[in-house]
């Protein structure tokens, strides 16, 4: 890594990031949940050395930035995770001197300047990581740190006054039956569209004439909105749950799990046959002669040659799929299926943000660490093709 080249994303990352952290409001003072309230930046709700303390973090960030080495690399991408639970520390001290000279009936809301400066510290953070190479321990290592200080922050009380863990608090049994309902419908559903998109996207391969109609169709599948989707599978599966009881027995019907399942499946088959196919199609001959001339046959060529190469591909679909559908779970919520989805909309109705980020901030969670798990296999089974 060249010593005096500066990290432009890095750098892009502080700018926004301190952006936020200055200009935005760091806390909503509301003397309800569901009042207006009054924003307050960073400045008018810490006190001198709490700001002081997280400034001085960025600028050593930015430093960071402009002479970025390997051992600043390291620094930062430890440095930038620490100050994200810096910013929630001093959001529960904040919340919790509000609530002590508020009513009983007081929130206090988390404002734009974490939100923004959360996002300049993940570009940071990304950028960073990206620099360092293929470091999959150090990767855990991180994961471990930041988890680790959020179970410490929550275990402690630290937070407990902030308006997003009072809605919490008010709702855990329904949250943890949603988050149920959330893992199941995203699992179900990608399940089911690998389960029906490998071996259409290996056939695809072997059948060049069927190609040009399977991926229109998907793709005209994918073009539809999700709303749309769910509507049109109303009346048919209605129809379908009046005239057999069994369906019913299993809670299948016109809402509920079962429309969400097969639209989210039908949304997961694109991304899940198109990597398949592309990973197929990506086989090089010489590969393949080889196998040939050691004497495998057919089926020893497809699982020990050309299923591992073409395995990090079709991961990716996966990976793609998985998250598309953590988000578009949520709508689900609107047909009666449950997930986070329901604490947006519920939010959004009431017009109460918490409750909006109630559902917004698990959902959100749920795709980052779907997407950084299946990124970490991808790499491992790389490394395993490779040797």
């Amino acid at each position: 890594m060249p010593k005096r080249e500066i990290s432009k994303v890095g750098l892009f990352g502080i700018i926004i990031g301190l952006m936020g952290f200055v200009l935005g409001d760091f806390v909503i003072n509301r003397p309800n949940r569901l009042a207006s309230g009054q924003g307050l930046s960073v400045f008018e709700a810490l006190p001198v050395w709490q700001w002081g303390l997280l400034g001085t973090g960025f600028l050593c960030l930015t430093f960071v930035a402009l002479f970025p080495t390997r051992k600043g690399a390291l620094a930062g991408t430890l440095l930038s995770p620490l100050m994200i639970l810096g910013l929630l520390w001093t959001q529960g001290a904040t919340a919790s001197l509000f609530m002590e000279s508020g009513g009983p009936f007081t929130r206090v809301s988390i404002g734009s300047s974490l939100w923004i400066a959360t996002l300049g510290l993940f570009i940071f953070f990304h950028d960073m990581y990206q620099r360092l190479g293929p470091l999959v321990w150090y990767r855990l290592f991180l994961a471990c740190v930041f988890g680790m200080g959020l179970v410490c922050l929550g275990l402690s009380g630290q937070l407990n006054d902030v308006s997003l863990v009072l809605e919490f608090a008010n709702r855990s049994a329904r949250f943890f039956a949603e988050l149920k309902a959330h893992l199941f419908i995203t699992g179900m559903s990608v399940g089911c569209a690998a389960m029906l998109g490998l071996p259409l996207g290996v056939m695809l391969f072997k059948q060049k004439r069927l190609r040009a109609s399977a991926f229109s169709l998907l793709n005209i599948i994918q073009t539809v909105p999700s709303l749309a989707l769910f509507g049109l599978l109303i009346a048919p599966l209605a129809f379908f749950a009046a005239h057999f009881p069994l369906l019913r027995q299993f809670q299948i019907g016109g809402i509920g799990w079962a429309p969400a399942v097969i639209a989210l499946t039908l949304y997961s088959l694109l991304p899940i046959v198109r990597n398949t196919f592309s990973g197929f199609d990506t086989l090089h001959e010489g590969v393949l002669e080889a196998g040939q001339g050691m004497g495998m046959g057919r089926t020893a060529m497809f699982f020990r040659v050309e299923l591992p190469i073409a395995a990090p591909i079709i991961l990716n679909g996966l990976r793609i799929a998985t998250v598309q559908n953590v988000g578009n779970t949520a709508v689900a919520a609107l047909i009666g299926a449950g997930g986070f989805g329901v604490f947006i909309f519920q939010g959004l109705g009431q017009a109460a943000t918490d409750l909006v980020l109630l559902g917004a901030v698990p959902t959100i969670t749920l795709a980052v660490i779907a997407d950084q798990f299946l990124q970490l296999v991808i790499k491992l089974v790389h490394v395993e093709v490779e040797q």
